[in-house]
Parts: C-alpha cells; sequence; structure tokens
C-alpha cells in the first residue's frame, strides 16, 4: 500500500523517474530503520521442536538441536545453554518475549511428566491460529484501507473515460466542429 501511494505521489511531482524513486522510497526507509536482524517467528522454533521431539529427543537436546539450526537467535541459544547447565526453569529468565511462553510451557510439561510433544503441538496449533486469526482481521480492513487511494487515483480516470466521449460529442454538437 505504501509503494502504491508512493510512486503515485513521485509520478505527480517527477513524472517516470519520481514513480521509480517513490516506490523504491519505502523499501528504503524500512531497510534503513530496522538496525537488527529479526529473530525467527516463535511458530518456527515450535516447529522445529516439534520435530525433534518426535524423533525421540529429549527436551534438552531439542532446544540444543533447535538453537544449533538458528545460530542467529541468540536469544535461545543462550537459554540451551542455560538449560543444559541448570536446566529449564533457570533459563527462563533468559528467554525473550517471544520465547518465554515456550521455555515455561516445555519447563511445566517436564516437571508434570505430560507429553512434551503435544504440548508443542497445542502451542503450535494456538500460534498458526492467532496468527491466521490476525492475518484475517487484517484482510478485512482492505477494502476500509484502499477507499483513499481508489477514490484519488482511479475514479478520477474512470470518470474521464466515461464521460469524455459524450462531452467532446456535445462540444462538437455546440462548435460544429474543432477542425
Amino acid at each position: 500500500m505504501s509503494y502504491v501511494l508512493a510512486a503515485s505521489a513521485g509520478l505527480v511531482l517527477a513524472g517516470p523517474v519520481g514513480a521509480a524513486l517513490g516506490a523504491i522510497a519505502p523499501w528504503a526507509w524500512r531497510r534503513s530503520t530496522s538496525s537488527h536482524p529479526a529473530d525467527p517467528p516463535s511458530n518456527l522454533v515450535l516447529l522445529l521442536l516439534l520435530i525433534e521431539l518426535r524423533a525421540g529427543v529429549s527436551v534438552l537436546a531439542a532446544l540444543i538441536a533447535v538453537s544449533e539450526s538458528l545460530p542467529d537467535y541468540e536469544s535461545l541459544r543462550t537459554v540451551a545453554r542455560v538449560a543444559r547447565v541448570s536446566g529449564l526453569v533457570s533459563a527462563l529468565p533468559l528467554a525473550d518475549e517471544a520465547l518465554r511462553p515456550v521455555v515455561a510451557q516445555l519447563a511445566r510439561a517436564q516437571r508434570s511428566g505430560a507429553s512434551l510433544a503435544g504440548s508443542v503441538r497445542r502451542m503450535l496449533d494456538n500460534a498458526l491460529a492467532s496468527d491466521r486469526a490476525r492475518r484475517l482481521a487484517r484482510a478485512r480492513t482492505l477494502p476500509t484501507r484502499l477507499m483513499i487511494p481508489v477514490t484519488l487515483l482511479m475514479l478520477p480516470g474512470l470518470i474521464l473515460a466515461m464521460y469524455a466521449p459524450s462531452l467532446l460529442a456535445t462540444f462538437e454538437d455546440l462548435t460544429g466542429g474543432l477542425t
């Protein structure tokens, strides 16, 4: 959406070159403002944990394997390192906001003797359902968000395309021809 608006503003201000620069501007702005690499989503961590646990690996070995699979996720590496030495409960305060519920549920399931794969599967299902609900809510607001660009950018051209032939015919009838 921001790409279309920026390209349209660039087209109005500077022509085709401005449209190209305007289309690139939001991408460059987002790229410059994100200073640190984004942590992988918790869905990916949960999926990898589920695969490891269903393969018959212990929870600590699964956590270590997942942290090795995602070497850029610093918080996960720290949690896996501390959990290897002190246990999951000790590693809980070191987890970031996205990883804390996962580690807490793993520690709770390990302590109670519940099925770890089942717990991880339920967390993954809940995370996917909430992600889907968030995307559906955003998709439902799309007509409202597109109302202004459609009104400002497309409607004038549509009206011109619809009424221009009849206006030209009317002027031709009134003036007796333009030649």
